[in-house]
């Protein structure tokens, strides 16, 4: 379930500049992920009103929202994070767009994720990386204002929650090394650290971007091996001379 002021909060920060460099390139990215998705339904969760995700090959999209804000778009659905009103195995891609990171119930999250979508569906998850610039920030923070109050769950603690809930990891990509200053003049020149960082390929972008695959077992039918039952008979005799008489 999100938090209310939390979401507030990360809905006021991404007007900022340095949040609206985030969510364009966070766009981007997710626009990269679902460019080959091909179905019916697209489900998004985002404490953005007004997520641009409209270059996709799904029929229809859905924004999930815990509470209905003016402004907000025609294909919205109130609903809690953890209590979708969607059929299981029904989604052919989820987005959890900084879910995680303002929900206090994130493992029964991506099990109602997991739930609604299809076998072979997409899971993608972007969330702020702990072991990161952005994360270093964060521990210097008092964790009242945007996004320093969100959780920044690390990548690997995600993996163990994913496979829990029968998803499969195909793809853990990280962007935006870059310090997280506001003003955009030091942050080109501050530049250099984040192509520094980039350039190795450690897992210390700030943001992470999971995508995840749902597995279903398939079991085969085994026929059972019926044997025929094998009854003695005894042989017939002729009677004797002696019996006759």
């Amino acid at each position: 379930m999100l938090d209310d002021q939390s979401r507030q909060l990360f809905q006021a920060w991404f007007q900022t500049e340095l949040g609206k460099s985030l969510s364009e390139l966070e766009c981007s990215e997710i626009a990269l992920e679902i460019d080959n998705a091909v179905g019916y339904y697209l489900v998004i969760q985002s404490p953005l009103k007004d997520i641009q995700l409209d270059q996709h090959r799904l029929r229809e999209s859905i924004l999930i929202v815990p509470e209905l804000e003016l402004g907000a778009p025609k294909n919205i659905v109130v609903a809690k994070a953890n209590e979708l009103p969607l059929e299981s195995d029904g989604v052919d891609v989820h987005v959890l767009h900084h879910t995680l990171d303002l929900s206090s119930m994130p493992h029964d999250v991506i099990r109602e994720a997991a739930r609604t979508l299809l076998p072979s569906g997409k899971l993608i998850v972007i969330g702020f990386n702990p072991l990161s610039l952005w994360g270093i920030r964060r521990l210097f923070s008092k964790r009242v204002k945007a996004p320093w109050c969100g959780r920044f769950i690390g990548h690997k603690r995600l993996e163990d929650w994913l496979k829990v809930a029968g998803l499969t990891l195909e793809k853990k990509r990280f962007v935006q090394y870059e310090p997280p200053i506001h003003c955009a003049k030091w942050r080109q020149r501050c530049g250099w650290i984040g192509r520094l960082l980039n350039s190795g390929k450690m897992p210390f972008g700030g943001i992470y971007i999971m995508t995840a695959t749902k597995q279903t077992r398939r079991y085969i039918p085994i026929k059972p091996s019926w044997k025929s039952a094998r009854v003695r008979v005894p042989p017939f005799t002729k009677p004797a001379a002696k019996e006759i008489k």
